[in-house]
């Protein structure tokens, strides 16, 4: 489809237009991120002047000692248990009134 001296006509005289209108589109994407950075600049020295809510900081050094302290009685408790066992079983194999060999013949 050719271009008629009609179209050439309306093009020209818009053209002024056109050239403003992506200047302008051009610009507000300048103008929409100055103003988006001048927004958190605000926040960040709002949050610098004022006082702010602690924040939970989750498992901290505390929780971590309390753990290890909390393994290490389990581990104390185990040892305890495993040596009144074998106490046990010393009493029993030691006892002089036992004797220390079973005869199986009878």
């Amino acid at each position: 489809m050719p271009i008629l001296p009609i179209d050439l006509q309306t093009l020209f005289t818009q053209m002024n237009q056109v050239g403003k209108e992506q200047a302008v589109l051009k610009e507000g994407v300048e103008v929409h991120q100055s103003m988006q950075g001048m927004a958190e600049v605000h926040n960040v020295e709002l949050k610098d002047s004022s006082v702010n809510q602690s924040q939970d900081i989750g498992d901290g050094i505390d929780k971590i000692k309390d753990e290890n302290k909390k393994q290490e009685y389990n581990e104390q408790k185990q040892k305890e248990e495993r040596e009144k066992e074998k106490e046990k079983q010393r009493k029993y194999f030691k006892d002089p009134d036992c004797g220390n060999h079973i005869d199986i013949v009878s």
